[in-house]
């Protein structure tokens, strides 16, 4: 029986009994599934036939077959199956799903649409519609199952918009449109510049990055992740996808060394390569001669221990004058320790004698250290 949707179908069954039917039974779908009256099914006997109405049926009783049983005390009789068709316009079971994929994967819209006639289904990319194996496009259905599907191969950005999936039959027509968004791995666009600042100052790391979502960011120094500290530290981002890392006062000992920063979202990470700060930092004395007694004629090494960044300029005086070799004295300089020496390979009393002041400068700053010496004559 074929019906459309909305109309009610009435199953008619005659036959003859004798004696008469004592049981009448309308069965659906082979099962045994005993149909009974209610709001929106009715059964009518008579002596020599039997009707099933079935009030405005569901378009999900689509396909059912039906059959009556009829009974008497010889015996029992069963009627061929009908089967109910109930032509209907498209109707979505299940609708195609907003996408969020990412860059160079396959996405892929699936539904489910039913209706009688089969109803036919095309794909709409910015109200233009698609064509199959075309722009990276393939459009695939299993009529069968009522499952229509589009596939991207590759999505990209050009690939980012509303798609409609509509459906068409002689009864009616649907659609529903969904979304793809193209998601990215995280990215380091740019490259972390070594910096050199002097002590105290502020250094600022800075890099690109892009993702989708949004990555979020860890900055490490030495292997170790910065933990965050308002009073040394900020960190903040931009509108123009930059990440920056502020080093609000720098001190040599505690933020020397190698810095990197990970960028991360739900489906991925990335590294930038590793950017030295390099603190330069005034002169400072480690080691120092000290208030000193020779004897004339005898030779005598004042050591000095300098640390600076860049290298220091170390320059010796003697009672406000500078000190050259032709005063007779020799200087001595290893780079590896930072060690300075002044040797006096033979003290006169006329000549050496007084206020030493060592200067250490560099383009950060400079210091000075002061000590006497004295010089006794020789005792026979």
């Amino acid at each position: 029986m074929s019906i459309n949707e909305g109309q009610d179908a009435d199953f008619i069954c005659k036959f003859s009994s004798f004696p008469l039917a004592n049981k009448i039974t309308w069965i659906k779908n082979e099962s045994e599934e005993l149909i009974s009256e209610n709001e929106k099914i009715e059964i009518f006997n008579l002596e020599e036939s039997s009707a099933l109405k079935l009030i405005k049926p569901n378009t999900k009783d689509n396909g059912s077959n039906y059959l009556v049983k009829i009974k008497n005390d010889f015996g029992e009789v069963s009627s061929n199956k009908a089967i109910l068709s109930i032509s209907s316009g498209p109707v979505f079971i299940v609708e195609p799903n907003n996408l969020n994929v990412l860059r160079d994967k396959e996405a892929k819209f699936e539904t489910v649409i039913k209706a009688n006639p089969k109803p036919n289904v095309i794909w709409l990319f910015n109200d233009k519609e698609i064509v199959n194996n075309k722009d990276g496009y393939r459009i695939e259905k299993d009529v069968a199952k009522d499952k229509y599907s589009l596939i991207i191969n590759k999505v990209s950005s050009n690939n980012i918009g509303t798609f409609i999936c509509k459906a068409t039959n002689e009864y009616g027509s649907i659609e529903k449109s969904c979304t793809l968004d193209v998601l990215e791995l995280p990215k380091i666009n740019s490259k972390l510049d070594n910096i050199t600042v002097n002590e105290n100052d502020q250094a600022k790391f800075t890099v690109k990055v892009s993702g989708k979502p949004k990555p979020m960011f860890k900055w490490f120094k030495d292997e170790n992740e910065i933990v965050s500290n308002a009073e040394l530290f900020e960190t903040n981002e931009t509108q123009d996808d930059e990440i920056n890392l502020i080093i609000k006062s720098c001190k040599s000992q505690e933020h020397s060394g190698a810095y990197y920063v990970k960028v991360m979202n739900d489906y991925g990470e990335a590294v930038s390569n590793k950017a030295t700060l390099t603190i330069n930092r005034a002169p400072k004395f480690i080691n120092v001669p000290k208030n000193t007694v020779v004897v004339q004629d005898q030779s005598v090494k004042f050591e000095c221990l300098v640390d600076a960044l860049p290298k220091a300029k170390i320059s010796w005086f003697l009672n406000g004058k500078e000190l050259t070799v032709k005063d007779n004295i020799k200087f001595e300089a290893d780079p590896k320790t930072s060690s300075n020496n002044l040797i006096i390979p033979k003290v006169s009393q006329s000549t050496h004698l007084g206020k030493y002041t060592i200067k250490a400068s560099n383009n950060v700053g400079e210091s000075e250290h002061s000590f006497d010496v004295d010089v006794l004559g020789k005792f026979f």
